[in-house]
This record gives C-alpha cells, structure tokens and sequence, in this order.
C-alpha cells in the first residue's frame, strides 16, 4: 500500500459500548499480528490513566474508549495472544501493565527498537512515517488531555494515524533487519524491553526525590526552600490528581527559593513574589516558605548523598574509558550509537566484575547476548592488560 491509498483509504471506528467492543472482538479473534498504541493523561494527572487504546489489523483502524462501560479487561486477554506491533512499546506496556495487568504472551515487534537497529538516526515515529511511507504527520497533540469526554474528531483522528501505518513500517524494518543480519537482534531487545515495562521503578530516596533539574549551582539555604516547596507542590498534586508542572514549574520554584533565600525579613505576603503566577493553595505555599525562612544552617539540606561503593579509583575509571572507547569504534563499524548496545554503568560493571567471558557477562546480566558477542573482543583486549578492580577511590 503506498501513500495515497493510506489517504484515501483511512478510516477507524470508535468502540465505546459493549456491542461495538464484541463485534471488534469478534473481528480480532483470527488475527495474528495487530499494531497498537495508547493515549494516557500523564500531561495533566499526577496519576495517569489509559484513556483510549488504538488497534489497526486487516486494513481496519478501531479506537477503544475504556473510559466507556466496555470490557476493556476481554480486549486485553485477547490481545495479549497477539503478536503486537507498538513504537517505544515500553511506555505503552507500562501504562496498560499498571492499569490492567497486561502482559503480552506472543511477542511485540517494537518499530523503534528496530529503525535503531538498522541504523536510523531519527526514530520517532514521525520520522519514519515520512522515510517508510513518505507521510508527513504532525504531532502537535501529544500533550492533550485525553482523559476529557466528548473528544474531538481531530484528535481522534490524530490518535488512529498512529497504528494505521505500522504494519507498513514493520514489513519495511523487518527486511532491513534480515539485510543487515539484525533481526534476532531485535528480537532480543524487544523480550527485554517487554520485561523491563513489567518491572516497577524503584523507589527513590526521600534525601533525593526533590531534587529536580537545575539545582545544581543552588547554595544549601536556597535549596531548603526548594525542598518546601516541592512537598508544597506535591502534596497538593496527589490532593487534586493534577501535574505536578501544572501547579508550579521547577524554574518557577528555584526562582522563588533564590528569592526567598536572600530575604532578611519575614515573608509575610505572596503579593511580592518575583513571579506572575496563580498559585494554588497560596497559604499552604507561604507556610512552607516561612518553615523554610526558620531552619538554621544546621537543618539545611547538603549535596546529594553518593553510595561509597560506586565511587570509582582513578585506574578504575581509566579502564573504564579505555573499554568505551573501545567499543564506540565497534558501534561506528556497525552505524550503531553505542548507548543502544551498552550504557556506561554496563561497562563499569564489567570492569569491576572482570567479567572477561560470555557466561559472566549473562550470569551478571550486564548486556543482552547480541551486545556481549558484539562487545566480547573489546572487552577481553582492555582487561587482558588491565588488573581486576575494586573500584572504590
């Protein structure tokens, strides 16, 4: 199918009753293969939720409303049969995994995974519409907010042309992947990003879970007031399920905590605050600010606590560029950025762990097994001249 009669041929139907569900039930039960994707309200909640569910099969686009009386639990064990095509499926199998459990059973073919592979340097999905199909879609409705019934027809539109072509992309991806003696390669990395969207974020620290972006060159009585503030924030976000941006922005705050910080009297009014802002739950705000102005230099919060352990010696962290180096010219050779075969924490593992053999390099779970026969010769060439390391300075 080439561009025009994508166009022309366009179309999707919006499931939102228990009827329409069973006929698309009834339509997927001998399918294969379907394209999916999902639409959250993570832009504007502090607790997101998937809002509609996109599937195209059998030059069918259908858009399911699970915020509508439907069984949105059937549509999801007969997916989870499917082999499922999903760009950056890890977002997507997260979202549907907190909400409902799901995890797909056979297989997920994951589109940018794959244009990574064969060496795509741009692999939005947008960008491999307009180089697999010539398709120029715009992606200005990324940050609606989806959970507001009715929605309208040009966001309902926005959200079915996102799997109506990922069968194409697929068939396209898949032959380069097989050119390029790539493909099991990709299915590898697509069983693990499967497995990683079913694996919980770990908690952070209470010491760092405030400290956002661009607090870095704060004095530790400016990020007291920071601290305030972000528990101010948080609070009334998890109070009124809004984002936590939405109540006030991290520039914002910084902002007001250098304010704060260099005030000698007592802030008593919000009315001289440096910025223009309707701020919610102002009182709240002023309370935490005033609680900020009382601690002493004692009570501040100091640099972020570092683990011991992690802290590298100068030999160690020598290797450890040296290994880099040496496997950014094995990711040249094959047109590969090297973040997508190891991150540098990997091969500092490797380093501190000496893991010179396959069989190490999996018992430890350091890299995928396409990236550790890749790496091998790299790694074995550093550490063969380099004494085992205990890393800690």
């Amino acid at each position: 199918m080439n561009k025009t009669e994508i166009e022309e041929n366009f179309q999707y139907q919006y499931i939102d009753s228990p009827a329409l569900l069973e006929d698309l039930l009834s339509h997927l039960h001998p399918q294969h293969t379907v394209a999916l994707d999902t639409e959250a309200d993570s832009f504007h909640h502090y607790r997101p939720k998937v809002c509609l569910i996109q599937l195209s099969f059998d030059n069918k686009t259908y858009i399911v409303d699970p915020l509508a009386p439907v069984d949105t639990p059937a549509l999801l064990t007969a997916l989870a049969n499917k082999e499922l095509i999903i760009h950056d499926a890890g977002y997507d199998l997260r979202m549907l995994g907190g909400d409902y459990g799901f995890k797909p059973k056979n297989g997920v073919f994951d589109t940018m995974l794959a244009a990574a592979l064969t060496g795509m340097k741009n692999v939005g999905l947008s960008a491999l519409l307009e180089h697999v199909l010539d398709l120029k879609v715009a992606k200005h409705n990324q940050k609606a907010d989806w959970s507001k019934r009715p929605l309208p027809e040009h966001l309902l539109q926005y959200a079915a042309e996102d799997t109506v072509s990922l069968m194409h992309i697929k068939s396209y991806l898949a032959d380069r992947l097989n050119e390029l003696g790539r493909t099991d390669w990709h299915t590898e990395s697509c069983i693990a990003a499967v497995e990683a969207a079913q694996t919980s974020k770990e908690t952070v620290a209470p010491d760092n879970e405030w400290r956002i972006k661009g607090t870095g060159t704060l004095s530790f009585k400016e990020m007291a007031f920071l601290q305030k503030m972000w528990y101010w924030r948080e609070n009334i976000a998890k109070e009124t399920n809004i984002a936590p941006f939405m109540i006030c922005r991290n520039e914002e705050m910084i902002k007001l905590a250098q304010w704060a910080a260099r005030r000698k009297k007592p802030i008593e009014s919000e009315s001289k605050f440096p910025i223009h802002h309707k701020f919610n739950k102002r009182k709240a705000l002023l309370k935490a600010l005033r609680e900020a102005q009382a601690l002493g230099p004692d009570q501040w919060p100091g640099p972020r606590k570092s683990d011991p352990s992690k802290r590298l010696s100068n030999t160690t962290r020598n290797t450890v560029n040296e290994l880099k180096a040496e496997c950014e010219t094995i990711a040249a050779e094959h047109d590969l950025p090297l973040n997508l075969i190891a991150s540098r924490a990997a091969l500092t593992h490797i380093v501190l762990d000496n893991a010179t053999t396959l069989e190490k390099i999996r018992k430890k779970g350091l890299l995928l097994n396409w990236q550790a026969n890749l790496l091998l010769p790299a790694i074995q060439k550093v550490l063969s001249h380099n004494a085992p390391h205990k890393g800690v300075a």
